[in-house]
């Protein structure tokens, strides 16, 4: 039974103290957000808010991944990862909505910003988030922690417009420069949470795994020994480190031991050459006929 899925080393205990970070931090700038009556903070804080629920659902959900395969489940765990990032994507979207309805009201009927106070919590959440998406750098060829890092390191550009919106205010007592910065940052959300999903729906259609070509993948099983012709072929992705393909190959007349050996050798060089971890070769002497 197969369903063995690799999972970055180390993600755990990133996923922890970047959600305490997070969160911690969430709580102030809220807090602040509130007493300065800056919309960009408050925004900003709702955004660090998702991105904590997005790092705890990315924590279960790597620890979902990795549990065996079972009668049950017979690929494993794996696609835990990719509806996390599904729901993630979700949750900005919704965000993002909120933060265009309040932006609207306050260009409406602007309320007066503490410019200095939004300056200095938008500094230490450029310090804070900018750590936070550093952690996950190396780990974004897996969906669900690319999520994670795409929020963050869009936080650290949000916290980036909040401090240049302080400065306005300073500079030029309009506080609408506020409600422009939350909008920005609205924008930002939606493009951010667009990649996540349409990624997660790829896969959870079972499109074709990223980066991989299907027409050089079918040329490799076609050169091989003996092979004359591939048909119903499908490959997919089970999770974000997981490759399958199913196939049947049309080979020459031969024994049990020389099919046996060709199918191997076609599966260690998909394995090599593609990260094809699970082959499913049906090897026959005629042709199928298509599927209906």
């Amino acid at each position: 039974m197969s369903g063995t899925h690799e999972i970055p080393k180390n993600l755990d205990n990133k996923l922890k103290l970047g959600l305490f970070l997070n969160t911690v931090f969430t709580i102030l700038e809220f807090s602040v957000g509130i007493f300065s009556g800056s919309l960009a903070l408050v925004s900003n804080a709702g955004h660090n808010l998702t991105d904590s629920v997005s790092l705890l659902i990315a924590f279960f959900a790597n620890k979902i991944a990795k549990r065996e395969a079972n009668i049950d489940h017979s690929y494993g765990y794996g696609r835990a990862t990719i509806i996390a990032a599904f729901i993630n994507g979700l949750i900005l979207v919704l965000l993002s909505g909120y933060i265009f309805y309040e932006a609207l009201g306050r260009i409406m009927h602007p309320e007066p910003v503490a410019g200095y106070l939004v300056m200095v919590v938008a500094f230490v959440g450029i310090l804070l988030n900018g750590s936070i998406a550093l952690l996950f750098r190396k780990d974004t060829k897996d969906l669900n922690i690319r999520g994670a890092y795409i929020n963050m390191f869009y936080d650290t550009f949000a916290s980036v417009g909040t401090l240049l919106a302080g400065l306005l205010i300073v500079i030029t007592r309009m506080f609408i420069f506020d409600s422009i910065v939350g909008i920005l940052i609205g924008v930002l959300l939606l493009r951010s949470s667009w990649g996540v999903i349409r990624d997660a729906m790829h896969v959870l259609l079972e499109g074709v795994p990223e980066g991989m070509n299907s027409i050089k993948i079918k040329e490799l099983i076609s050169n091989a020994p003996k092979v004359k012709a591939v048909d119903d072929m499908h490959l997919w992705a089970i999770s974000s480190h997981y490759a399958a393909l199913s196939c049947h190959i049309v080979i020459e007349e031969c024994d049990l031991e020389e099919s046996t050996k060709i199918i191997k050798q076609i599966k260690e060089e998909l394995k090599e050459k593609f990260n094809i971890e699970h082959a499913t070769i049906e090897a026959e002497l005629t042709e199928c006929p298509p599927d209906k």
